[in-house]
Formats: C-alpha cells, sequence, structure tokens
C-alpha cells in the first residue's frame, strides 16, 4: 500500500512539471554492478565486482529553482542489464541538485541525490543471491546519488558520476534488506 502511494505522488509529480517550462536533461550512462553495500562504497573501501554491467537513458526536467545554489528536478530512467543479469530496469526519482561551489569559475560542478522507485522486469538474480541482501523483489525503492562536471565554458554538456543504488529500504519493500548499487560514468546533455 505505501509502495502505491509512494508512486502515485511521483507519477503526479513527473506528469504535472511537464507543464512547467524548464530546462531538460538527457544523461547517458554505463557501469559496472557491485554487490558491496552503499556505506562501503561511500566509504571508500575496496569495491568488488561482478560480471554484470548496465547501460542507462536518463530523461529529467528541472520543476523548480528557488534558490541559485539548488535546484528540485524530476528524472525517469530506463536501463539494461548484461552479462549476469539481462532484465530491464525502470526507475523514477525526484532529485535536488545543488549547483553552487567556489570553484566553479575553474570547473562547473553540481552534486544531486534523488530518490524514488525502481522497477525491474524480472527478479535480478544478483541481488537473489547477494550476500549483503536478504530478499529479492521486482520493484525496490531507487536512490541516485550523482556529480557533474565541466569546463566552465561549456554549457551544455558534463561529464557525470553515478551511484545507482536500488534498496528494500531496511525491510520497507517487501521485506528486503539490502540493495545493489551500479557504479557508473555518463554524459549530460541540458536542452
Amino acid at each position: 500500500m505505501c509502495c502505491n502511494r509512494l508512486l502515485i505522488i511521483i507519477v503526479l509529480l513527473f506528469t504535472s512539471s511537464l507543464c512547467v517550462a524548464s530546462e531538460r536533461y538527457l544523461t547517458v550512462y554505463g557501469g559496472k554492478y557491485s554487490d558491496d553495500n552503499l556505506g562501503e562504497l561511500l566509504a571508500n573501501e575496496p569495491i568488488e565486482f561482478e560480471n554484470s554491467t548496465f547501460a542507462g537513458l536518463a530523461v529529467a526536467k528541472r520543476i523548480s529553482e528557488f534558490h541559485p545554489s539548488y535546484q528540485w528536478e524530476v528524472e525517469g530512467q530506463i536501463g539494461k542489464h548484461f552479462h549476469d543479469q539481462i532484465h530491464w530496469e525502470f526507475n523514477i526519482a525526484a532529485i535536488v541538485r545543488w549547483k553552487r561551489f567556489p570553484w566553479n569559475h575553474y570547473l562547473r560542478t553540481s552534486v544531486a541525490i534523488g530518490d524514488g522507485l525502481s522497477y525491474a522486469t524480472e527478479v535480478p538474480p544478483l541481488e537473489l543471491k547477494s550476500h549483503t541482501n536478504t530478499g529479492a523483489t521486482r520493484l525496490l525503492n531507487y536512490l541516485v546519488i550523482e556529480m557533474t562536471v565541466s569546463p566552465p565554458q561549456v554549457q551544455n554538456w558534463s561529464i557525470v558520476g553515478r551511484i545507482h543504488h536500488r534498496s528494500g529500504v531496511f525491510g520497507l519493500f517487501n521485506n528486503v534488506r539490502g540493495g545493489s548499487n551500479v557504479l557508473a560514468l555518463g554524459i549530460k546533455f541540458a536542452y
């Protein structure tokens, strides 16, 4: 029930944002799957990768910028897993992006975090056999952590680093505890 309400809120947020004239973003990214938990990735511990890669396409739209330092966005994604996993994945997230850094006149930078839902077309096999997970399911929470960089003279393009994270949120989603991560690099285009 909680997941259904969250999905309805996110879909309404996304569709209502289509009426607002604002900047859009197209991101193409790819990365490697890791069974390590999110805390290990953020703590900069050695990362163990699995034999699985991911390619994703994300379309986002700025829905609000109520301060020059940050903005709200909504993003929809489609992704494909390869090798030990071959399923498709669909994600939607609300994102907040921080844009003001003291070095932006040397290297334009933004950092973003977003949360939403992730739906896999099948139960991901690596999540099912994960040593850090208890359980697995098709619908999970989706978390994205992103950093973009570009030279200040390049206005519409940036290089993107992402952590693409699916999680049961400590059992909130179908009693799944744990998650999965893709560490990814890509290109973002603003239009």
